[in-house]
């Protein structure tokens, strides 16, 4: 299915073609009262080089010749180090929106940091099991698809996907999948198998 190849070959590049123009006066007018000061009779603006811009009261151009120019976009490629590459629909670009998590990742990754050794330990288990061979494992990110794990093996270090089952709907439910991924319910099992025979010599 195109979702679980989504999920499974994330982008980690993007293209984008596209042509400058001159804003329109409406355009230019709307621009520049973003950046007006408090007082009313100035404008700052970034694509200025720090410049102070004026504008007269019918909002035409600035007296210093100052233009603004708008990117029309004309194509857009997400390119990705699994080998695919896919065009993205201009609308589609226009209708996105950030992922619910964008403001909690932080925070989900460095709960699970606080666990230590034990999540490292699970993370390198997780590789293993997908059939890679790691010295070094860290949890760098997460969304509503899965997350991203750093890895290390010898002096190489790489990015490594890990889709969740299902698109997470919560950070509840994100947190929830990643404990999945990283202590399934087998290795639980075992975990508590060995605590329990450290605790007792002769069990």
């Amino acid at each position: 299915m195109e979702y679980d190849r989504e999920m499974d070959h994330p982008s980690n590049g993007v293209s984008i073609l596209g042509c400058l123009r001159p804003t329109f006066a409406d355009e230019e007018s709307y621009i520049r009262r973003l950046f007006r000061h408090v007082d009313g009779d100035e404008y700052l603006s970034d694509w200025s080089d720090g410049e102070i811009l004026s504008l007269d009261s019918k909002g035409d151009r600035s007296n210093n010749g100052s233009t603004l120019y708008r990117l029309e976009i004309l194509r857009i490629e997400l390119f990705s180090v699994y080998g695919f590459q896919s065009a993205i629909s201009l609308q589609d670009f226009q209708d996105a929106e950030p992922d619910f998590l964008v403001h909690s990742t932080s925070a989900i990754v460095e709960r699970f940091i606080e666990r230590g050794i034990r999540c490292d330990v699970a993370l390198k288990a997780l590789c293993k099991k997908k059939g890679l061979l790691v010295e070094g494992a860290g949890l760098i990110g997460v969304d509503s698809l899965g997350m991203d794990v750093r890895v290390s093996i010898g002096r190489e270090v790489q990015t490594h996907r890990f889709p969740f089952k299902v698109r997470a709907t919560s950070e509840v439910a994100a947190e929830k999948q990643i404990q999945q991924l990283l202590f399934p319910r087998s290795r639980r099992k075992k975990l508590k198998s060995h605590a329990t025979s450290f605790r007792d010599p002769a069990f």
